[in-house]
């Protein structure tokens, strides 16, 4: 067993050769990395594990090159940051993967716990019938107080894509925050991300809610087209982010969207919709409670300290 090492812009990707042919892989990565209360932390990530014992072995050579750059604090499986990929699947109802479904696999979980990571977050994923969406006249309370407060909802502009993908960049580096391990992102590597995602959107699922035409929350859905790969009607929707500025999150931005959303899915053929990757006890899990959504896959992050 033997190992090598190439450094890829600031970071170190991990190749285990076992009799003469690269088997697991993973990459340290070093540069631009979550900092919490004020320490820097390490991602493994880019995680290629063919058995347990390569994973441990890997690992346990990843946690030497972090050590040798002063780092004393890691998280995995992540690339780099909560903006790409990361997470591994803890647990599963056995439904097929949905799109931008892009985690770890569930046998990653004994790899890391045997190299003694902790469990330090978990995240789900939630599924139910969008004709059992939310219903009160509650929410005709808040779309009337939203009018009073001259906040006015629209659908995502593909014609100007660009300007509108800005202003959901707005939101999220506020809202974002407060989630685990946030680490902060330039504009053009948010653009570059979600760009690719614009020409398979619907802009009826990707609203934008404003303020005197200043951008103070959205909701991004997307079809799951997967399901036209497995060989199934195309009728299940994926929430995959619906954030709020703080300030405005009293007035029920987001359960105005939610209907929104609901009614328009049911209008083009949605049975079926996702609350994708929601961070265990925070608003978007009760939100999905209150959609009576049914968890249909938990996600697990880990950590270790060196």
């Amino acid at each position: 067993m033997e190992f090598k090492i190439i450094e890829n812009n600031n970071n170190v990707d991990v190749v285990l050769i076992m009799d003469g042919i690269e088997s697991s892989k993973a990459t340290c990565f070093l540069d631009n990395t979550p900092i919490v209360d004020g320490e820097k932390y390490g991602c493994v990530g880019n995680t290629d594990f063919k058995n347990t014992e390569e994973g441990k072995a890997l690992l346990k050579k990843c946690e030497k090159i972090f050590a040798n750059n002063n780092i004393k604090k890691i998280v995995a499986p992540m690339n780099g940051n909560t903006w790409k990929k990361y997470r591994t699947i803890k647990s599963t109802n056995g439904e097929d993967l949905f799109l931008l479904e892009n985690v770890d696999p569930i046998e990653n979980n004994e790899i890391f716990i045997e190299a003694g990571y902790n469990l330090i977050h978990t995240y789900t994923s939630n599924k139910g019938l969008i004709e059992d969406a939310y219903k009160s006249n509650l929410i005709d309370i808040a779309k009337e107080n939203l009018e009073d407060e001259k906040i006015t909802i629209r659908k995502f502009d593909k014609n100007n894509s660009i300007e509108d993908l800005k202003k959901i960049f707005n939101i999220s580096k506020v809202s974002f925050k407060r989630n685990p391990f946030y680490t902060p992102i330039k504009e053009e590597e948010f653009l570059k991300q979600y760009e690719q995602y614009i020409s398979m959107c619907d802009e009826d699922f990707i609203l934008i809610a404003e303020k005197e035409n200043k951008e103070i929350g959205f909701v991004f859905c997307i079809p799951n087209f997967n399901e036209l790969k497995q060989g199934k009607k195309l009728e299940t929707l994926i929430l995959k982010t619906i954030a709020v500025l703080p300030e405005y999150e009293n007035l029920a931005v987001g359960n105005v969207l939610l209907s929104i959303i609901s009614e328009t899915a049911k209008s083009k053929g949605f049975k079926e919709w996702i609350f994708a990757f929601m961070y265990s006890n925070n608003t978007s899990q009760k939100m999905a409670s209150r959609n009576n959504a049914k968890t249909i896959r938990e996600y697990a992050l880990y950590g270790k300290d060196i």
